[in-house]
């Protein structure tokens, strides 16, 4: 994060950007230890063996788990949890609980996975671009009031 991005990241068309600072973002887009990571399941006492230890890694994972799996942590809360409570993210969990209630969001497999990773890269972009706004305005000059 505190490298210079070749790409300019545009910022989101359809969702209202709210403002966290540098310290919360970093924390949002980094990475959480082996012990606080998402482990997909299938089922009660059925593991994938996959696990997520970042928002980038998750979002990577729902491309992989198979549905069954997603539609099972769905229904349980364990993404929004998760991410609201571990990755550090209530307005990406309150998202997801929105997309959960959307009836579109159950359609089909393919659906479910679409929508929650199309969700979670949205907010990860959007992330990026609050970063960006973040580091301009750090370094932008302030301007001296006379007394």
């Amino acid at each position: 994060m505190t490298q210079s991005s070749i790409v300019e990241v545009e910022p989101p068309k359809d969702s209202a950007i709210q403002t966290l600072n540098r310290d919360q973002i970093t924390t949002i887009l980094g990475t959480v230890t082996y012990d606080k990571a998402f482990f997909f399941f299938e089922d009660a006492g059925k593991p994938t063996g996959q696990y997520a230890t970042s928002l980038s890694d998750f979002s990577t994972k729902i491309g992989k788990v198979p549905a069954k799996c997603l539609a099972f942590h769905m229904k349980r809360t364990d993404f929004e949890d998760w991410i609201r409570d571990i990755i550090g993210d209530p307005e990406l969990s309150r998202r997801i609980r929105d997309l959960k209630n959307a009836n579109t969001t159950w359609n089909n497999d393919s659906t479910l996975r679409g929508n929650l990773e199309a969700l979670v890269l949205s907010r990860i972009i959007e992330l990026h671009y609050m970063w960006q706004q973040a580091i301009k305005m750090s370094q932008a000059p302030t301007s001296i009031i006379p007394t």
